[in-house]
């Protein structure tokens, strides 16, 4: 934690969730003057990261698709209103979140994809576990029809 004029600076993640008919052009304009606010109350942006179009889970201000942008940024507490009251005035910003960090590591490790399976082996794994316990059902019956007629 560097101390900047007697004030900490704190390391935070900004998470925005942009409208979806905002261009390319936009974005970068909002999260320019975001990095000026910042640099305004001596704070410096450390990372800027755009994960590009998304859909959501639920409706959001009556959209089911946004733009998700990443900002980290080392500042003062005290900059956190500001950039908040700034988010506040653009409509185009359906969402926004603050999270503090302990710490800010340069390059994280790839995330991993995994390949979802094809419809035609989910489908075979389905009907090899549906066999097996139609098996399993099958040697129960026998096992008690067998015990049935021993008594």
């Amino acid at each position: 934690m560097a101390l900047q004029g007697g004030t900490a600076l704190r390391i935070y993640e900004l998470c925005l969730i942009i409208h979806n008919d905002t261009t390319e052009e936009q974005q970068d304009q909002m999260l320019r003057s975001i990095g000026e606010i910042i640099a305004q109350h001596s704070g410096s942006v450390l990372k800027t990261e755009k994960w590009g179009k998304r859909n959501f889970k639920y409706i959001i201000k009556k959209q089911s698709k946004g733009h998700y942008c990443f900002l980290v940024f080392e500042a003062p507490v005290s900059v956190l209103k500001e950039i908040e009251r700034s988010i506040m005035y653009n409509e185009a910003i359906l969402r926004y979140n603050f999270i503090r960090l302990e710490k800010f590591v340069e390059s994280p490790a790839e995330p991993v994809v995994i390949e979802p399976q094809t419809e035609t082996e989910a489908e075979r794994k389905v009907e090899a576990q549906a066999e097996t316990e139609d098996v399993t059902a099958a040697e129960s019956v026998a096992g008690e029809e067998t015990a049935a007629t021993e008594e």
